[in-house]
């Protein structure tokens, strides 16, 4: 049985004291297999959220029609929100709260005791029984992320759904996560992340979405393995930027506002054009070396 099917689904939301209409999601269509994971990617604003809080029935679509193992939404809503789960930094904890408290307020509303995975990946961000004792709000931003994903795994869902939740953990712990989602049996997972090592790690899939429309569904190994790049150096120059000196640089670039993000292939490559940039520096506020970008792969897959 398919896990999630998008059938022609239209989500319009109004805005403004007009009530101008604004297209979310326009005739969308995809499917979703039982144990997946599955990434969404596409650039803000292009539908993702709205995407995920579809599947989660906290909207509904003004056409078409979702099926969740074989409920549908028009019918069947309130097994939909029972059986997903919604999770981004947005949302909020009582931070007066114990630990032990909010864990056993989750488990009361769940029926649900905390499985093993939830305590293993409690002690991957430092958090053992002997500090259950303790408020949220004395907690680091990682330990209370790590919470609220927990909470929703209390739920035991049949699907859950991550939107940017895991992208800013340091890797050892993102990975010692990712190693615990991944060993949950018949766990199926809708997945919005910036971070290509989330994507990576857990999805053989991805949705592409721009403008609201789904353009391409693929194999997102086989994507990664095409991109052609391999770092980026992102650029914040002061004042108006000289495009013929962008180009004199010799690389692959995108401007955004005042700031440009070179697409490099190698080391050699970075080193050659920081001591370009270093050069110039008293046009520049500052540069900063990173690893693969989704909005650059984006950016690259759609215009192939």
């Amino acid at each position: 049985m398919k896990a999630v099917e998008f059938i022609n689904v239209t989500k319009t939301f109004k805005s403004g004291a007009m009530g101008k209409k604004t297209v979310a999601l326009k005739n969308v269509s995809f499917q979703v297999e039982d144990g997946e994971a599955i990434a969404i990617m596409g650039p803000s604003p292009s539908g993702k959220t709205t995407l995920l809080k579809l599947t989660a029935g906290i909207y509904r679509p003004d056409e078409g029609d979702i099926i969740v193992y074989g409920r549908s939404i028009r019918r069947d809503l309130n097994w939909i929100r029972k059986n997903t789960y919604y999770v981004s930094q947005n949302m909020q904890l009582n931070k007066k709260l114990t630990i032990k408290e909010e864990i056993s307020y989750f488990q009361e509303i769940f029926g649900n005791k905390m499985g093993k995975e939830c305590i293993r990946m409690l002690e991957t961000v430092g958090i053992y029984r002997e500090d259950y004792g303790k408020r949220i709000e004395v907690l680091s931003e990682t330990q209370i992320t790590i919470l609220k994903l927990i909470l929703g795994l209390i739920k035991k869902p049949k699907i859950l759904l991550m939107d940017n939740i895991l992208g800013d953990l340091e890797y050892k712990i993102l990975e010692e996560t990712l190693e615990i989602l991944r060993s949950i049996n018949g766990l199926t997972m809708m997945i919005v992340d910036k971070n290509v090592d989330v994507l990576n790690n857990l999805c053989e899939r991805i949705i592409l979405l721009s403008n609201g429309e789904v353009i391409d569904v693929g194999n997102l190994k086989r994507i990664l393995a095409d991109y052609p790049y391999k770092y980026d150096i992102e650029v914040t120059w002061k004042g108006n930027i000289d495009n013929d000196k962008l180009r004199s640089m010799g690389y692959q670039y995108k401007v955004m506002g005042n700031t440009v993000r070179f697409n490099l292939k190698s080391e050699v490559e970075i080193e050659e054009l920081i001591r370009k940039l270093l050069m110039d520096m008293k046009n520049i506020v500052k540069f900063q070396v990173s690893g693969l970008d989704i909005e650059d792969i984006y950016y690259w897959r759609l215009n192939r």
